[in-house]
């Protein structure tokens, strides 16, 4: 990503309990602070997230459900790049081994057909990316989460 001019954007309406969306917030607050890189934080779509993801509550994790939810977070993401004027937008989601790498970027790529700004494939898993993210953690001092965030992981 050195390429790019890179802002951060947080929008994790999925996030549960209030607490949790709290302590993931005060750590890209403080990565922002470290690499000197802007903040965007958008706390809206609490109540809207819950009606779309209710329905799937008892689907397993890498269900439909968490197809839907990168889908309604990638969409907020590429809708506010094009606010914005970014050209391009991607997501930090692939550098979780946890998570299904492919269908976050099919999710990325299915939004941004609908806006001006062009998804950023990425595979931050690669070259250790995952490995690097711990190592980096535990230098800054970062929290990092047990659960991908939604209440309905807890039960798995």
């Amino acid at each position: 990503m050195s390429d790019y001019e890179v802002t951060l954007f947080f929008y994790n309406p999925n996030i549960w309990p209030q607490e949790e969306w709290s302590k993931r917030l005060a750590v890209v607050e403080k990565l922002a602070g470290i690499y000197n890189l802007p903040l965007i934080i958008d706390d809206s779509g609490v109540e809207d997230w819950l009606i779309m993801a209710s329905p799937l509550s008892q689907e397993p994790e890498q269900g439909r459900r968490c197809q839907l939810c990168y889908e309604w977070r990638l969409r907020q993401t590429a809708t506010r790049a094009d606010q914005e004027g970014y050209a391009y937008f991607a997501t930090s989601l692939t550098v979780s081994p946890y998570k299904d790498r492919e269908a976050i970027n099919q999710a990325g790529q299915l939004v941004a057909k609908a806006v001006k700004a062009n998804y950023v494939l990425t595979n931050f898993q690669e070259n250790n990316g995952y490995r690097h993210s711990i190592e980096l953690s535990r230098q800054y001092g970062l929290y990092r989460q047990k659960y991908c965030g939604c209440k309905f992981s807890l039960s798995y």
